[in-house]
């Protein structure tokens, strides 16, 4: 399958030269092995270029002459564009502003979305108050008169234990 593809296409992962792989597949890679080479392998990123990633005694030299560096170079040199008569449009004047408009409301999200027929979720709220807002929302969508069916009880203990197959472990101590 590799061998269909140009040459040029292809490329070296920085933290092992054994591994080569398609050039846009880079990225998604250089995160796997960053992982599994953090503690071996010491790269420094490109400030031009972040699938650049260099040895420290070559990053001085690389930021020097890296290929990426001439697109800011020429980005931090260019003149900026100049505005022409058929750039520029008159500006739009108005007598009317909406924010004056005192006989609407102002828009609330939350307020919209507990009057309509919205399925909200209890995000961030403490294990309680979950409960309380999904009780709520429950009536709201069937009812006031909406009863959750009671579940039956859960079958008690058994009275006796089922034998463990192993000894229990003692609980871990730092001290030995």
């Amino acid at each position: 399958m590799m061998d269909n593809y140009d040459e040029s296409d292809m490329v070296y992962c920085p933290y092992n030269k054994e591994h080569k792989m398609l050039r846009n597949k880079l990225q998604q890679h250089i995160l796997k092995c960053r992982v599994i080479h953090k503690d071996t392998v010491d790269l420094m990123v490109c400030p031009f270029n972040n699938s650049h990633l260099i040895p420290e005694p070559q990053f001085y030299q690389h930021t020097q002459s890296c290929e990426d560096r001439n697109i800011i170079v020429h980005y931090q040199t260019s003149a900026p564009a100049v505005l022409s008569e058929d750039t520029r449009h008159p500006k739009i004047e108005s007598e009317e502003n909406w924010d004056d408009d005192e006989s609407v409301p102002d828009y609330d999200p939350q307020v919209y979305c507990s009057r309509a027929n919205i399925v909200r979720e209890p995000n961030g709220l403490f294990p309680a108050q979950r409960k309380a807002f999904i009780e709520q929302e429950k009536r709201r969508h069937f009812g006031e008169d909406y009863e959750e069916e009671k579940k039956p009880p859960k079958a008690k203990a058994r009275a006796d234990p089922r034998p463990t197959p192993y000894e229990p472990r003692r609980p871990y101590s730092r001290r030995q």
